[in-house]
């Protein structure tokens, strides 16, 4: 039997792995300890995680995108046996951060000169530890989800044949007619009349560290597009013109366009209900360092809506952002 939901694991799948990655995060780096000349550092606790953690799959590929900021608390004993406390922050852990850039940012509680043996302590010897760590985190996501976006080949199994058409003879269809001409019509009519789909709305603002005019060029514009969606684009600045995004799991048409300033565009993943469409409207502000970009989505599948923004911002607003340096990480 073939996989009905994602044959050949062509479709755009994505998982939010937010949850388990700050129970990750508190497993393999709470507790982490060093001691050097008769000072102690431990990690004592995970206190904040923010931003997104995604796992993708796209044409059988496994791609994951996150980008998270880290703060821990710790704990350490001087050699006089002083108590010392205070918060690591890691500002970025990223899919595309080397080990080697990692930024500890230490604080100390009740800050005294005497204690600053500790914050070189934590960033000479605690601080590769970490990194190390920190490093594996993309393999073990990997590792941990990827039977819940990626289908084994082996399993997919073969298609099932299509079906044989009946003859279709000029008796056959004459007394075809004959015979249901009342009913026909009918049904017909039931077979065409679309399904209701029950949607919802979803927003999101998002700053990127360049011009609106530029912005607006990058989303339109079918070259940069092609390198910001990694692959053939079809798109364009006029309205009326339809558009179509990695290999026709999104596609949709220009609705209305202000240049600079407006895009709106009916939208649609593969995956939604035959024939439904969302309308999409995206409105750029300028401000003096950055470009405000407000997304509206009305029509959104219910069901439908965290799959949808993660895509959003996985496959648009950070591609958009790591391809041409528009700056500003979510």
């Amino acid at each position: 039997m073939s996989n009905w939901k994602n044959v050949n694991n062509w479709h755009w799948v994505n998982k939010n792995c937010v949850k388990w990655a700050e129970t990750y995060f508190t497993d393999k780096i709470v507790g982490t300890e060093v001691t050097k000349d008769k000072t102690t550092v431990k990690i004592t606790s995970l206190d904040e995680l923010t931003g997104d953690v995604d796992l993708n799959q796209r044409k059988g590929k496994l791609i994951t995108i996150f980008d998270v900021a880290l703060t821990y608390g710790w704990k350490g004993t001087l050699e006089d046996g002083t108590e010392v406390s205070g918060k690591i922050f890691i500002p970025e852990v990223a899919h595309d951060t080397d080990s080697d850039d990692y930024v500890f940012d230490v604080t100390i509680d009740d800050d005294k000169p005497a204690k600053q043996v500790v914050r070189g302590l934590i960033r000479k010897e605690l601080g590769p530890i970490l990194a190390e760590k920190l490093a594996r985190f993309s393999d073990d996501l990997i590792k941990q989800h990827s039977s819940d976006v990626y289908i084994d080949p082996s399993q997919l199994g073969q298609a099932a044949p299509p079906r044989a058409a009946h003859p279709n003879t000029k008796e056959h269809s004459a007394t075809h007619i004959n015979n249901t001409s009342s009913t026909t019509g009918a049904a017909a009519s039931s077979a065409s009349a679309p399904k209701k789909v029950n949607t919802t709305t979803i927003k999101d603002t998002v700053e990127f560290l360049t011009s609106a005019n530029e912005l607006y060029n990058t989303l339109l514009d079918p070259g940069r597009a092609s390198i910001w969606s990694r692959g053939p684009a079809k798109i364009s600045d006029k309205v009326g013109t339809k558009f179509e995004f990695f290999n026709g799991n999104v596609t949709g048409e220009i609705l209305e366009l202000e240049i600079g300033k407006k895009i709106v565009e009916s939208w649609r993943l593969k995956s939604w209900p035959e024939g439904h469409y969302s309308t999409v409207t995206l409105t750029l502000e300028q401000s003096s360092d950055c470009v405000k970009l407000h997304m509206q989505q009305t029509g959104v599948p219910v069901g439908e809506e965290e799959l949808t923004r993660n895509n959003w911002n996985g496959y648009y607003w950070r591609a958009i952002k790591e391809t041409f340096g528009f700056g500003a990480n979510f």
